[in-house]
């Protein structure tokens, strides 16, 4: 009957809604420094963060191959062999200051360090603290990984009497994430619109912590 299904529904935490997630970044020191130096904000509730419009929970998905005769009158089988991990997106409400734009692009940029004449970085001699523009025949140097690839938790989570994501169900633990692309971001006149900032990522690994509403 009906009204035991939602009885049994209502004892497992009720359905999940799309709406109920939330988006955390846990990133090496030398990127804060470096977004800091930017001038994007780092407090503890970051407009970047909370204003994540859109996450998708990444897929897990296996490369397989053929196996032929195992038994007499079989056909091809499969069977997984590696394990595939595809990139990931996350997209923003930006606000008037265009804060999760200017994260994902500061980010972006980092990675592909830029040294002027005397071989100091742009960062180093105050070049965003300046109005002036960068030389043009400036050499570009790769970080390393390991000052740029950021953890990302992408948490599914449910209303509770705390709040809107008060009831965690699981995360998915996205580890050395990097932005591999910055979606362009159409300006028009016309009828108005609000700003969508889309970045992609790359990753190396990732896993799922799981947790259990039913008690809750």
């Amino acid at each position: 009957m009906i009204s035991e299904y939602v009885s049994q529904m209502a004892k497992r935490g009720g359905m999940a809604k799309s709406t109920g997630f939330a988006v955390r970044f846990i990133m090496p020191e030398p990127l804060k420094e470096h977004l800091q130096t930017c001038g994007i904000e780092m407090n503890n509730k970051p407009l970047w963060q909370e204003f994540c419009d859109e996450a998708s929970l990444p897929p897990s998905q296996a490369q397989t191959g053929q196996l032929n005769g195992r038994f007499q009158g079989e056909g091809s089988i499969s069977y997984p062999h590696t394990k595939m991990y595809t990139d990931m997106s996350l997209s923003w409400m930006a606000d008037a200051n265009m804060e999760p734009y200017k994260f994902v692009q500061a980010w972006w940029q980092f990675i592909f360090g830029e040294f002027d004449a005397e071989g100091k970085s742009y960062e180093e001699s105050g070049y965003y603290n300046q109005t002036n523009d960068k030389v043009y025949n400036r050499p570009t140097r790769l970080r390393f990984p390991k000052d740029y690839n950021t953890k990302i938790m992408v948490i599914k989570a449910e209303k509770g009497p705390n709040g809107e994501v008060d009831r965690t169900s699981m995360a998915h633990i996205i580890q050395d994430a990097y932005p591999y692309s910055v979606d362009s971001v159409p300006l028009s006149f016309g009828m108005e619109q609000l700003v969508k900032v889309t970045a992609n990522f790359h990753y190396s690994k990732h896993f799922v912590k799981y947790a259990d509403l039913r008690a809750t």
